[in-house]
């Protein structure tokens, strides 16, 4: 009986040793959700600078445009866009936020034209983004003299991932609110151009959650923080990169 509770101590020791190291040194596997645009334009290139630093931690990234349950789906981590985030008892970290743009391919301008203001967009085809977070038919412009809002009642095309829209709007379909993250190599390669320069919509927040713990695994803290570093400055990379490329006219 006594051996047997002092291999039973032992077993606790190891443990709480165990524990006390996840702790205090990142590694393991991280289990990621984030949604998918912002998944494939930002999170893996930060997954493999992070990779740099804390090579004994591995991921295992899911991209969906949905909201998850963190807890039921065992996820360590979720990343986010929303206006806006509700009560879920999950502790959040805002990382940044970023918007959409109006594009049109060049061909599709100098066949149609260019809407000026948000009440002509009736003249044109615009295509649509369907997800949870962006309003299907009520476009709510950021322009100069305000706020704007246009009514998208009827689309000839839309699709629910935002580098598919952008293929579409490449193809010269129509006019497309493509989040800045899918417009940006468009813009720089000549393939889209800016339409109503002047505006702005769809703003949104990007947030890490996670479940609230007393002791947290350093591999998520760390991954947190890192996030939180290195997330702004890729948001503000693809700002000025658009703002840049933004007054070419097509030709």
């Amino acid at each position: 009986y006594l051996l047997r509770c002092q291999q039973i101590l032992g077993y606790i020791e190891e443990a709480e040793a165990e524990a006390s190291d996840a702790h205090s040194r990142p590694a393991g596997k991280l289990k990621v959700h984030a949604m998918t645009g912002i998944g494939q334009h930002y999170l893996i290139k930060a997954i493999s600078q992070y990779s740099e630093m804390y090579s004994e931690v591995s991921f295992d990234l899911t991209l969906a445009n949905r909201t998850t349950d963190i807890l039921d789906e065992g996820y360590d981590i979720s990343v986010v866009i929303a206006p806006e985030l509700p009560d879920s008892g999950f502790v959040s970290k805002r990382l940044g936020q970023t918007h959409s743009v109006l594009c049109a391919a060049p061909a599709y301008v100098t066949r149609h034209g260019s809407p000026k203001v948000p009440a002509e967009l009736a003249g044109h085809r615009c295509l649509r983004l369907v997800n949870s977070v962006m309003s299907l038919d009520k476009w709510l412009f950021h322009g100069p003299d305000g706020e704007e809002l246009a009514h998208i009642d009827h689309t000839h095309f839309q699709v629910n991932t935002a580098d598919a829209l952008t293929e579409a709007v490449v193809a010269g379909m129509g006019i497309g609110a493509l989040p800045v993250y899918s417009a940006v190599e468009g813009l720089r390669n000549g393939s889209l151009v800016r339409v109503m320069p002047g505006y702005s919509l769809f703003h949104l927040n990007i947030y890490a959650l996670y479940p609230s713990r007393q002791f947290l695994d350093a591999k998520i803290r760390t991954w947190v923080e890192f996030l939180r570093d290195c997330i702004p400055g890729m948001l503000a990379e693809d700002e000025q990169l658009m703002l840049t490329h933004s007054a070419r006219l097509p030709n």
